[in-house]
Order: structure tokens, then C-alpha cells, then sequence
């Protein structure tokens, strides 16, 4: 089986969930690295309102499928509808590499 290196993104309503996310992730071992960035402002449409609030951003890191990922977060997330997407991307620089598939 070929690895292949990927990365998702998904977003939480707050640090505390994004870092219990972040945990169940590498506990799992279904992702090598989660980056978090935290007080992002999120504009979105509800009801034909205009909305915001903050949120934290995940970038997970990971060998595993779109739908192993998938699965795994709508179990733990927080949200009823979260976002999760695959950023399609080249493959990180050599170095990197090795290290995330040796891990």
C-alpha cells in the first residue's frame, strides 16, 4: 500500500474543542501532526442573516483516507454539520517527509 501524505481541514467552535479533536486525532493514530489556529473569524449565512463568530481552525496532517478522517470527526465533533476537506498538495519537502512516514 502506497503512503500517501494529506492534509484536511476542519474548523471548531473554540480552542478546547479543536485541541480535544487534535488529541482523539494522534491518540488514534490517525493524524501525525494538527496545527490549530485559534480566533479565526468565520462569516457564514444562517436563516438569510449574515453571522460571525470565532472559531479555531485545524490543519490535520495524515496518511489515512478522505472517509477514515471523515468518520472519525463526525463522531467526535461538535458541531452538526462540520466541514472537512482535503487540500489537494504536492508532496512537502524531503526531509519532512521522511520523518512524517517514519512516524
Amino acid at each position: 500500500m502506497e503512503k500517501k501524505f494529506r492534509i484536511f481541514y476542519t474548523t471548531s467552535h473554540n480552542i478546547i474543542d479543536a485541541e480535544e479533536i487534535a488529541n482523539h486525532l494522534l491518540k488514534s493514530s490517525k493524524a501525525i501532526c494538527v496545527n490549530i489556529f485559534e480566533n479565526v473569524k468565520s462569516f457564514y449565512l444562517e436563516d438569510k442573516k449574515i453571522k460571525s463568530q470565532k472559531e479555531a481552525v485545524l490543519f490535520i496532517k495524515t496518511l489515512k483516507k478522505k472517509n477514515e478522517i471523515e468518520r472519525f470527526i463526525k463522531e467526535i465533533h461538535k458541531y452538526d454539520t462540520p466541514i472537512i476537506v482535503e487540500i489537494k498538495t504536492g508532496e512537502p519537502n524531503k526531509d519532512y517527509l521522511d520523518w512524517f512516514l517514519n512516524e
